[in-house]
């Protein structure tokens, strides 16, 4: 039977510490449960058998290196009997009495003599209340300290289920009934859990009017099985070891009350037949450059086990996702950068990313198999354009688990990502911008920045994740400051004067916005406005819709964004320069090909390319809501192609043209869009 113990932690500024006799290394005490329980040490084994030791950090032997500030404690005060003892009369009974400069620590056995019950909404809760009385030549202090602990009777069971109730208002904690909770959270085994690891093992919390509620299905991840032999039949009980932390806030004193507990929970004995070991199977793994391979081999075994893939269960999706099943194995297949893979380290070409893979017994969740793969993977984080702009990524790393990556910032605070979700920060910059410094190094230029979380915010990570450690990312950028290249042309004289066969005609041309890369259906009016994430695929037709000539070609010329109606304003992306892509674009158009179909009778007249998604970032720092795209284009004779756009799609050249020239609105915020074509 584990020892349960009360720890009060109360503010007392200007209290003497006491003294505790140093101990030299030779010097052996004979830890009893009773001392271990009076000085803040537990020791118990883990379902494996290993020993688990616990010490406070206030326990007994720890050395206060405060200094003293003249106040002596003198007297504690029990309640509700009102009994009073004095310090050696505290300790004799079994409890253990501490301070410092800023904190009384008060220990006590969880059935002792002066813990009284007590029912809060319906929950019987064993509570200790005291007043402890200190002296400084004529002035007396009274700090007032009160625990409260949950009893068994707290727990409901059911074979299937453990249920814990715990009060939302505990009473004897608070000076008033006006308060607000702030925070409620649930670990296991003194560790704080997420929300995806507590989906991942069907734990569940639900705060009521009156009650904060905890149920945990018997057998979950986190617990144990024990076997056990009662009049000759055999039982298994299940232990686990839930926490909670809550945070209140008084509404009239302003005051933030915070309140933990670990509450060890032992099922009844449960008829259960003994089950039968196998040999565990074999787990071995390998990395490419983009993914991991994990594979299981349970040849000449039954697989009866299921698998936890860094947090979360392998069910039947994820398995058609990333699993290939063969005879006696299967193999498990992930990219480095998937949200169940954690990355360890962050380097300016590389990413160490780890996935946890164990395979557990479906019946009492225990682990049969752990295997953990870590791996280098070659990435270009930082990338560096012609055109003075730098893009860098930013990854959420194990060690800074409170981290935001949406929170981070360059060296100047103003300038955030550009894109961000709860692992990447993407920042798009000019090297002359976010305070971006530069150096001269023999020939080249270096141009250097920093991505790191504000001041004020490091401070409140460091204080979250008991870490001084900063989040920091140094990106950088060389040019050679002097540099000659040379290039080569050749001419040849014209074949023949350009020609137009008489005629009147109308041609028209529309440019339209595809949902998907068959380019099968289109977005209408009605659709609009249409919503896409950023890096989300746009795939745009452009068509010529009135010629039944198969002589006729439509070749797309210069193609570009910008954010309003206006083709010739500014700020303008080019997305297609004489008929090519940008190269100075980090994410390029790409040219999808035409066939005929029952839609398409002249392949020629149709121009397909798909571009992702992008905002232009304004004077704030935030993302504009709408892109216009504006495309001009040339019709050619192709039959006869006389040069220039008119040679092919992606041929660069300086000649004037004479064609169409198309804009499409695209508004993913706004309600229409517009389609408008123009004779030059």
């Amino acid at each position: 039977m584990p020892y349960r113990l009360f720890c009060l932690l109360m503010a007392a500024v200007g209290i003497q510490a006491q003294q505790t006799p140093s101990i030299n290394d030779t010097h052996i005490i004979n830890l009893t449960p009773g001392l271990a329980t009076q000085c803040g040490f537990s020791f118990k084994f883990d379902p494996m058998g290993n020993a688990m030791f616990f010490a406070s950090l206030q326990n007994c032997f720890s050395q206060n290196m405060a200094v003293a500030s003249g106040y002596k404690m003198t007297a504690v005060v029990f309640s509700p009997s009102k009994k009073v003892m004095n310090v050696d009369e505290v300790q004799r009974k079994g409890y253990a009495i501490a301070n410092t400069p800023t904190r009384l620590v008060l220990r006590s056995p969880h059935n002792a003599e002066e813990t009284y019950l007590q029912n809060v909404a319906g929950v019987p809760m064993r509570v200790l209340s005291t007043s402890t009385f200190f002296e400084q030549k004529w002035l007396v202090t009274r700090v007032d300290a009160t625990a409260v602990c949950p009893t068994p009777e707290a727990v409901v069971f059911t074979p299937e289920v453990i249920t814990w109730y715990m009060p939302k208002h505990i009473d004897p904690l608070f000076s008033s009934d006006a308060f607000t909770m702030l925070e409620v959270y649930m670990g296991i085994d003194a560790k704080r859990l997420d929300t995806e690891e507590m989906a991942a093992r069907n734990y569940s919390v639900l705060v009521t009017e009156a009650h904060i509620i905890v149920e945990i299905p018997v057998g979950a991840v986190g617990g144990y099985f024990k076997s056990h032999i009662q009049d000759d039949q055999y039982f298994v009980t299940y232990t686990i070891e839930p926490m909670l932390e809550l945070l209140w806030i008084e509404e009239v004193a302003h005051e933030d009350t915070s309140y933990k507990v670990l509450f060890p929970i032992t099922t009844p004995p449960m008829a259960r037949p003994p089950q039968v070991r196998n040999l565990p199977p074999s787990v071995t793994g390998n990395c490419d450059q983009e993914n991991f391979h994990i594979t299981v081999d349970y040849r000449n075994q039954d697989p009866f086990f299921v698998v936890l893939v860094g947090k979360r269960l392998l069910n039947h999706e994820l398995a058609q996702q990333y699993l290939t099943e063969g005879d006696a194995d299967f193999t498990i297949t992930l990219p480095f950068s998937s949200p169940d893979a954690v990355f360890e380290s962050v380097h300016s070409s590389s990413v160490r990313s780890r996935l946890d893979v164990a395979l557990l017994n479906p019946y009492n969740n225990m682990t049969i198999k752990y295997f953990s793969l870590a791996c280098s993977f070659l990435k270009t984080l930082t990338e560096c354009f012609s055109n003075g702009t730098m893009t860098a990524l930013a990854v959420k790393v194990e060690s800074a688990p409170g981290l935001n990556p949406g929170q981070l910032t360059l060296s100047d605070p103003a300038c955030g990502p550009t894109y961000s979700d709860d692992r990447f920060a993407y920042f798009h910059f000019t090297v002359n911008s976010c305070g971006t410094t530069r150096k001269f190094i023999n020939n080249v230029m270096l141009y250097e920045n920093e991505i790191s979380l504000p001041d004020e915010l490091e401070v409140k990570l460091n204080a979250t994740v008991s870490s001084e450690e900063e989040y920091q990312l140094k990106v950088s950028c060389y040019y050679v400051a002097n540099t000659t290249r040379t290039l080569a042309f050749l001419t040849r004289p014209r074949d023949h004067e350009p020609f137009v066969e008489t005629g009147t005609g109308r041609l028209m041309v529309r440019m339209r916005l595809a949902q998907d890369a068959s380019y099968n259906t289109f977005h209408q009016e009605e659709d609009y406005p249409v919503v896409r994430y950023l890096r989300q695929p746009l795939h745009f037709e452009v068509e010529l819709t009135t010629s039944s000539d198969p002589k006729v070609a439509l070749v797309l010329d210069h193609c570009w964004a910008t954010l309003n109606e206006d083709r010739d304003s500014r700020p303008r992306w080019n997305l297609i320069i004489n008929g090519c892509e940008n190269p100075g674009d980090p994410y390029r158009v790409v040219f999808h090909p035409v066939v005929a179909d029952a839609r398409v009778h002249f392949p020629p007249h149709v121009k397909r390319f798909e571009v992702y998604m992008f905002s232009f970032t304004e004077d704030a720092g935030e993302p504009s809501g709408q892109v216009f795209v504006h495309c001009d284009v040339v019709i050619c004779d192709a039959s006869s192609p006389s040069g220039g756009p008119c040679s092919g799609q992606c041929v660069n050249q300086d000649n004037p043209k004479r064609g169409w020239s198309c804009f499409m609105l695209f508004r993913p915020c706004l309600t229409s869009s517009l389609l408008v074509c123009k004779k030059c």
